[in-house]
């Protein structure tokens, strides 16, 4: 075949995946582009599960900032010693976004000590008085321990908290200590008619909402029903659907 064939076929490849990755990423953003949500300075904690980095977190700022839900503004590197660094990418203003990213993410009991430093730099840096958390997987697990851990004074208090395919076993006797009416959306998926999705059994994220009401909380439940592409514990974090749902809860 002739050098100039292979620049043809290798070109006409190019621009299929090029426009492929437009229209794919613009199917991932219409059920945010209809939306409205109220403008607030309170910020969003993003907190990834287990061995996740930023990767994690990423998709879903990227996506609400270009819908124009929310706003990247900080991201916090806590190192394995607990130290933190903060970069600053725009002002706390109109439903910022904090993602929070901890180089040892494979214990979630040490991050959850380490976030109550993250929350103190917060607090006292950027002076930030109240703030909502999201948690995927074992995220919620480290937002979970943090709450029922950290101190009166001194840290951010939290607004609403909104779980993602996360469990928790010791839940029954943690729970007494959450702040009281804290609003919490409880989500999890299950693929097609299996029992969870594909990590954690629906179950225990279900036995969750269980709990907070039989402590006198008002969950917020959703199962995200579907296929491997769209409801698998992975995919969760990349599903607008789950998008939408968070920005509702916590916006509109």
């Amino acid at each position: 075949m002739q050098h100039s064939t292979w620049i043809k076929i290798l070109a006409t490849v190019s621009v299929g995946i090029v426009v492929g990755s437009g229209a794919f990423w613009q199917h991932r953003l219409r059920p945010l582009q209809t939306m409205t949500v109220t403008k607030t300075d309170i910020p969003t904690v993003f907190v990834a599960g287990d061995y996740a980095r930023a990767f994690s977190t990423n998709g879903f700022v990227h996506r609400l900032s270009q819908a124009h839900l929310m706003t990247k503004a900080l991201v916090v590197n806590v190192s394995y010693h607990g130290q933190v660094h903060v970069q600053k990418v725009a002002p706390l203003k109109n439903n910022p976004t904090i993602q929070v990213i901890f180089a040892d993410n494979h214990h979630s009991k040490r991050q959850a000590r380490q976030l109550i430093t993250v929350m103190r730099v917060l607090k006292q840096r950027y002076h930030i008085t109240r703030y909502n958390a999201v948690g995927h997987s074992s995220g919620g697990n480290i937002i979970f321990d943090y709450l029922t851990m950290a101190p009166k004074t001194g840290v951010p208090q939290i607004n609403k908290f909104v779980t993602i395919a996360s469990t928790y076993p010791r839940a029954k006797t943690a729970i007494k200590r959450l702040p009281s009416n804290l609003p919490i959306l409880n989500i999890a998926g299950q693929i097609w008619s299996t029992s969870g999705d594909g990590e954690v059994a629906l179950k225990p994220v279900l036995a969750f909402s269980t709990a907070l009401k039989a402590a006198g909380y008002a969950p917020v439940t959703h199962v995200i029903h579907g296929s491997p592409f769209t409801a698998e514990h992975s995919m969760l974090h990349i599903n607008p659907v789950v998008d939408r749902l968070i920005v509702e809860f916590l916006y509109a």
